[in-house]
């Protein structure tokens, strides 16, 4: 019998902790309360949210505007070169060209490719990120992202500046509603991905002398555009 069988056998044999322990319910009270669940009432709880979290909201109307929004973002940060997701992973038609019109060259970093280390120096002089989300959590600000072929991890914390693009279908009033929709799935997101983040506002420490300092773990700014 090797090592690994004989220990296998040992956690199996154990007692098992907490016998008395009452099962899971099959539901849980709200940690947060939201009264107003309509598209618009999510929308603007989350905007309330994420920007008392430093972070901020630019609503948008079609696909066209949503190009629009996100290259005046671009642009007022004097952007040359962006992280990103594949544009599949992006809910904007269109956005991939209206950017590499705009003179800005997209970096899709996978950190796989023969290349890693030439994709590494390109990617310090990145600017921006620009990705898509898994959901959006109203009634704390919170960007559910979780990494996937096309969707990797780097765009959303290495830039300065993340740009994150959802529609307005993706707001859900709380982050345990994402939970709850994932144990009816059978948890294939969370079981299919490297990494699930939570993510609410700028990054930010207050380890040195209690002061607030963004930036310091992740992108310093966070803005956000909501497609309708």
């Amino acid at each position: 019998m090797s090592s690994r069988d004989q220990i296998l056998n040992k956690l199996r044999a154990a007692r098992r902790p907490f016998d008395d322990a009452p099962p899971r319910p099959k539901a849980y009270l709200p940690v947060t309360h939201i009264d107003d669940t309509s598209p618009d009432g999510l929308l603007a709880r989350f905007t309330k949210e994420m920007e008392g979290l430093k972070g901020q909201i630019f609503p948008v109307t079609g696909d066209q505007a949503a190009c629009d929004q996100v290259l005046e973002l671009l642009r007022s940060h004097n952007t040359d070169s962006i992280l990103a997701w594949d544009f599949a992973c992006i809910p904007v038609f269109g956005l991939e060209e209206a950017i590499r019109e705009a003179g800005i060259t997209i970096v899709q970093p996978d950190l796989r490719d023969e290349f890693r280390e030439e994709i590494i120096e390109s990617m310090r002089d990145a600017q921006c990120g620009v990705t898509g989300v898994d959901a959006a959590a109203a009634t704390t600000g919170t960007l559910i992202v979780s990494t996937a072929p096309g969707k990797g991890r780097m765009p959303t914390v290495l830039a300065p500046v993340w740009i994150p693009i959802l529609t307005i279908d993706q707001l859900i009033p709380r982050i345990e509603d994402w939970v709850a929709r994932e144990r009816a799935s059978g948890l294939q997101t969370i079981r299919n991905s490297a990494n699930v983040a939570f993510i609410s506002g700028p990054s930010r420490t207050g380890d040195i002398e209690m002061e607030l300092i963004l930036g310091v773990h992740g992108s310093g700014v966070v803005q956000v555009v909501v497609k309708r």
